[in-house]
């Protein structure tokens, strides 16, 4: 007899799935990705977005799952994205090191929450322990 506890549901089964940025982050293959993946992780509402998952996210079908930057990098100006968004993964592709430049002038199309992300990145991507960017005090 197999007891209601011992069946798994599927909402067990997706509190057992990693989010999503945890599954990138597992397959990102060098420091410029990790930083990217983690940035990205960190905004949030870009990657909960189903046209930016559609692009950027490969599932290979071994319960992985990779960034494949180059196609977003593709299909950056088709996702329907507001211009900060679009900035911040503009941003984020350059991060992520794959064969894509940005003017950094596409920070003024940021507001406080996402170019703070994008600063704590640069900061790590530098392997500079000093400096520190949240609110003043």
């Amino acid at each position: 007899m197999t007891m209601a506890s011992e069946v798994e549901t599927p909402a067990a089964e997706e509190e057992l799935t990693p989010p999503l940025g945890e599954l990138l982050l597992q397959t990102a293959t060098d420091l410029r990705e990790r930083v990217a993946v983690k940035a990205l992780a960190e905004e949030g509402h870009i990657l909960a977005r189903d046209s930016v998952r559609r692009v950027l996210v490969w599932e290979p079908g071994d319960g992985t799952a990779r960034c494949a930057w180059e196609r977003l990098t593709g299909h950056l100006y088709g996702l329907d994205l507001e211009d900060g968004e679009r900035a911040f993964l503009d941003l984020l592709l350059s991060v992520a090191g794959v064969a894509h430049q940005t003017s950094l002038v596409r920070v003024m199309e940021l507001g406080e929450r996402r170019l703070a992300i994008i600063l704590r990145a640069m900061v790590e991507l530098s392997d500079c322990d000093t400096i520190a960017v949240g609110r003043r005090i």
